[in-house]
């Protein structure tokens, strides 16, 4: 068993930022829209990048030690998804609380449900689009991001960057010519049979 610790108490964006990209009111409390924060930094990022990596980029954000390539990681990658994911899961909780008599919405012209699903749909959309651009940076440069790619099982939940690029299995196009060289990306096995040339034109 994995005794893999994360730490829990790392906003890689703050309350100011979610508020300032979406069109969450300033008024909204920080204790509403943190805890969201956290939910989608666990469950949509370190699922996606592992918590070799995730861990890595806590690390650096809480000592002021980012390197530029985890810099611009977070700043172009990570933030737009969080952002809008953090959005999409706070939605329920900015538009209904549980008081002490009850689950209770906001005013008397608040949104109905449908059409508090309606925005929250369109966060998650967004959230999708640049969690998908995220994994397309990590496969396309690999070289950039060795923790993802260099994990053991002592090292907590692993990456998930989707069937397509796990699967072991890489083939590019090679116009019909078989080039060994093409296939070897860092940290993937691969294998590649006499039955791919056969896919243009035996």
């Amino acid at each position: 068993m994995s005794q893999f610790i994360v730490p829990q108490n790392i906003c890689l964006i703050s309350e100011n930022k979610l508020k300032a990209f979406t069109d969450i009111d300033l008024n909204v409390s920080s204790s509403v829209l943190l805890p969201f924060i956290q939910v989608v930094q666990q469950s949509r990022l370190e699922y996606i990048i592992g918590s070799k990596y995730y861990v890595e980029l806590l690390t650096e954000v809480s000592g002021n030690t980012l390197s530029t390539i985890n810099y611009n990681f977070l700043n172009f990658y990570v933030s737009p998804m969080l952002i809008w994911a953090a959005y999409a899961e706070s939605l329920p909780s900015v538009f209904m609380r549980i008081r002490n008599n009850g689950i209770v919405t906001g005013t008397e012209n608040t949104v109905t449900i449908k059409e508090m699903e309606y925005q929250q749909k369109k966060a998650d959309d967004r959230s999708q689009f640049f969690e998908q651009r995220l994994i397309e940076q990590i496969v396309w440069n690999s070289n950039l991001y060795p923790s993802v790619f260099n994990w053991s099982s002592q090292q907590g939940i692993p990456p998930h960057l989707g069937k397509q690029y796990f699967s072991g299995l890489h083939i590019p196009d090679t116009g019909g010519v078989m080039d060994i060289n093409r296939f070897n990306f860092p940290g993937m096995t691969y294998y590649a049979g006499p039955e791919y040339a056969c896919m243009y034109g035996c």
